[in-house]
């Protein structure tokens, strides 16, 4: 949703709270987690929201044969998980759902179903949405919040929610088409996009523009030659946009946590992973050695920055995050993942570290069955060094060596980074520059540590 100053403020404490419960500069190895399993071979979606409070909400189908509903769950600021709770129990034949904060901190989820035989109607098939007032605790008897005839038969479809100031705006594949409603209720603005009116959308990915309030969708279509589309869509339509590269199986898109920006990942050859910018532009993200881009996924950071994951099955994740201008990558991290299938590459950085989600994995250490899995990754820093030596004017000895240390996060500055070499310590400035004294008797070769709160250790090398 878009974010007003209270719930900026809100996150920007909860963000700076971090570093009682993660260790600062922790350089710990990246563990993925299960979340949360479903019967047979099919690996739940979810809806994501992150709160106020900071907290990370999700919503996922629940199938306990032959039901199948949503079940709700949080990941708190540090990245503790809590315990999973019923959203809707009975046999609504549920898919992706999508999840909001409305204004005034209530939590609504949204979904395509059809409601069960002890429904009164019973066997409708359209858009649903519950909300909760306690943050996730309870949540309320599902309504029918569909506009008209285009959303009727919603039963099944993979539902992406967004909110443009008030408004709540629903992007959904119906009868193969993207249909986008804003609003709730019967009468409400609705939408059909112009790319995908030939009866092939599938999964549909929705993101918003916390600069305009406009809301872009993601989705594949075959209308014309095909390929992986994006385009406003509320609360005008804007043009459509063709993602370059490969066709992928989904297209996700999105928004920075503050300033204008929609963004799509891309890869041309498997290999190489690159970033759109909707409306115009794009920028190299990098390649990791062995890592395959089959799944790309996309997730917002802290301060404007954007972070980009991909893999394949069987194989690794890398994950990068952008500087705040998102046209510079941090080193790529490389996650062991242990899977046999890897389809859904998502999370959410907005507090710094990153909370990342990895859908329908089979975990082959021991054979486990699908799931969602979580992990909490640290971004990177990089470090710079310059030295200047300083000699006696008469005997030419080395007295002393000077050290110019300037601590990056992808181009950025880091200020309040800690410096440390052979034991004298410095604080980085506004700058990221550090400066540092060492006698002309230090090694000539010497080991450098950078910390930073939220950021993983940086230990290099340095030659005097």
């Amino acid at each position: 949703m878009r974010l007003g100053s209270p719930r900026r403020a809100a996150l920007a404490l909860a963000a700076a709270s971090l570093c009682t419960a993660v260790p600062c500069g922790a350089a710990a190895a990246v563990k993925l987690t299960r979340l949360a399993t479903v019967s047979g071979s099919v690996g739940p979606v979810f809806g994501m929201v992150r709160t106020g409070d900071g907290e990370l909400h999700l919503v996922y189908p629940t199938v306990i044969s032959p039901e199948s509903g949503l079940t709700g769950l949080t990941i708190s600021p540090s990245g503790a998980t809590g315990a999973p709770v019923s959203v809707l129990t009975t046999d609504w034949q549920t898919n992706l759902p999508g999840l909001v904060e409305l204004p005034g901190g209530t939590l609504e989820t949204f979904f395509g179903g059809a409601s069960p035989a002890s429904f009164n109607p019973p066997s409708l098939a359209t858009m649903w949405g519950l909300t909760s007032a306690d943050g996730g605790a309870t949540w309320s008897t599902p309504e029918d919040v569909r506009s008209g005839p285009n959303e009727n038969l919603a039963y099944g479809s993979a539902l992406t929610a967004q909110v443009s100031g008030t408004t709540p705006v629903l992007t959904v594949p119906q009868a193969g088409n993207l249909v986008i409603q804003s609003g709730l209720g019967a009468g409400v603005p609705t939408y059909v996009a112009s790319t995908s009116t030939d009866g092939s959308v599938g999964t549909v990915d929705s993101a918003l523009d916390a600069g305009t309030g406009a809301v872009v969708a993601a989705w594949q279509s075959l209308a014309g030659s095909g390929g992986d589309y994006i385009e406003q869509v509320a609360p005008t339509p804007g043009t459509p946009e063709l993602v370059p590269g490969k066709v992928l199986p989904e297209q996700l898109v999105v928004g920075r946590d503050s300033g204008p920006g929609v963004f799509a990942p891309y890869t041309t050859d498997g290999t190489h992973v690159r970033l759109l910018r909707y409306g115009g532009g794009t920028v190299a993200v990098g390649r990791a050695s062995g890592v395959t881009a089959a799944a790309l996924g996309v997730a917002t950071g802290i301060d404007g920055r954007i972070w980009v994951m991909w893999g394949a099955d069987g194989g690794r994740v890398a994950v990068t995050r952008s500087n705040k201008a998102v046209t510079r990558f941090e080193p790529i991290q490389v996650i062991e993942t242990h899977a046999l299938t890897l389809f859904r590459l998502a999370g959410d950085g907005r507090l710094g570290p990153f909370d990342l989600l990895v859908d329908q994995i089979a975990d082959t250490t021991p054979l486990l069955p699908a799931g969602l899995y979580h992990a909490r990754v640290l971004p990177e820093l990089s470090a710079s060094v310059a030295v200047t030596i300083i000699k006696n004017k008469k005997t030419h000895v080395i007295t002393s060596y000077k050290l110019k240390v300037t601590v990056t996060d992808a181009g950025d500055a880091v200020p309040g980074a800690t410096v440390s070499v052979a034991g004298h310590t410095k604080k980085t400035g506004a700058t990221g520059a550090a400066k540092l004294a060492l006698p002309g008797s230090s090694p000539s070769k010497l080991k450098l540590t950078a910390t930073a709160p939220s950021y993983r250790v940086l230990t290099r090398k340095v030659r005097l």
